[in-house]
């Protein structure tokens, strides 16, 4: 008898005739098996990747993975670019991990013929330091990409913009969905969450969530296609991968006052990103003023927006600003 862990790939599974003594479905932890498994008895666990939380992070792969006997485990790999890199699929294999698929076929078939460290061998990358991940760019049949080893250069097309509150509630998550919901009029776009899901309350398709860097580096890998990246950071740092951060500052007396108390190193961030004021009641014509007060060099003056809006002129403005021409163009915004 076996033991089944699915979620977004179940579907698979209705086709597969194996005998089963326990399902579980969603997504988990390693402390989530140990509360649902105790002294559970199986042969094999057949384990669909994508029900493994964060599964795109090592760290959280193979602590998840640790639980269970190495020669136990089968693993169903998603359709994902990064899940089917050479580097992904090596990782699995120098980690002792030698029985994935891609497909239900391929679980039948391993069930019967478990693989030996002698048929996966061939998919170890060797000396990954010294030869950069662009030399190895061609997908295997079934692997994900190390973010400490070198990467890919980036798309030198995309661009990258961070969004980060500097003053509490400032607005990110809204201001992303605005940046992502305009530029998809001219741009393959994706926008990016980092360690929160509020923006399921946005239902857009086009934002997904991440919950590490190291996550995040991977995802941004895998975008290559996309022609703007914009993320949500929240508290992390993203200067390492993005080309400017947003740094939001709602310039409200109180929350001003303790911006300008507290520890951040305000001239560090205004070297490596931009202050954009945002819910502002501030009049362009006052900004100058703003900035001979507060020793605050200003981006961009952000007003009260209204996120219902299909499209805003000053939202377009802000991404011209940023670099993405084609918004300037069209419905007749700038005339």
């Amino acid at each position: 008898m076996n033991l089944l862990i699915e979620n977004l790939n179940s579907s698979m599974f209705s086709y597969i005739d194996i005998n089963i003594i326990k399902t579980l479905t969603g997504e988990f932890q390693k402390e989530d098996l140990e509360s649902q498994l105790v002294n559970l008895y199986y042969n094999k666990v057949i384990i669909d990747i994508t029900a493994i939380k964060n599964y795109f992070d090592y760290n959280y792969l193979f602590k998840f993975l640790s639980y269970f006997e190495k020669d136990k485990v089968i693993l169903l790999l998603s359709g994902s670019d990064i899940v089917n890199s050479k580097e992904f699929i090596s990782k699995l294999v120098e980690e002792g991990y030698y029985n994935f698929t891609k497909n239900v076929q391929g679980i039948n078939y391993l069930l019967d013929h478990p693989n030996k460290l002698e048929d996966v061998e061939k998919f170890i990358v060797k000396n990954t330091f010294e030869n950069p991940l662009f030399e190895n760019r061609e997908n295997v049949d079934i692997t994900t990409i190390n973010t400490d080893e070198v990467l890919e250069p980036k798309n030198p097309n995309q661009i990258i913009i961070g969004i980060q509150n500097l003053t509490e509630h400032a607005g990110s998550t809204t201001l992303m969905y605005m940046m992502v919901k305009q530029l998809r009029v001219n741009y393959n776009v994706q926008g990016i969450e980092m360690m929160k899901q509020d923006h399921v309350y946005f239902r857009d398709s086009d934002i997904i969530p991440s919950t590490s860097l190291e996550e995040l580096k991977m995802k941004i890998k895998a975008l290559g296609n996309k022609e703007a990246i914009i993320i949500d950071l929240n508290d992390v740092n993203g200067t390492d991968v993005c080309d400017t951060v947003l740094y939001l500052i709602d310039p409200g007396m109180i929350k001003l006052a303790k911006l300008m108390k507290s520890n951040r190193d305000l001239n560090d961030l205004m070297r490596h990103g931009k202050l954009v004021l945002n819910r502002s009641a501030l009049r362009d014509e006052e900004l100058s003023n703003f900035e001979y007060e507060t020793k605050l060099k200003i981006f961009y003056n952000l007003g009260l927006i209204n996120d219902r809006k299909e499209r805003l002129q000053v939202i377009d403005s802000l991404l011209v600003k940023l670099g993405f021409k084609k918004q300037g163009k069209g419905r007749g915004i700038f005339g």
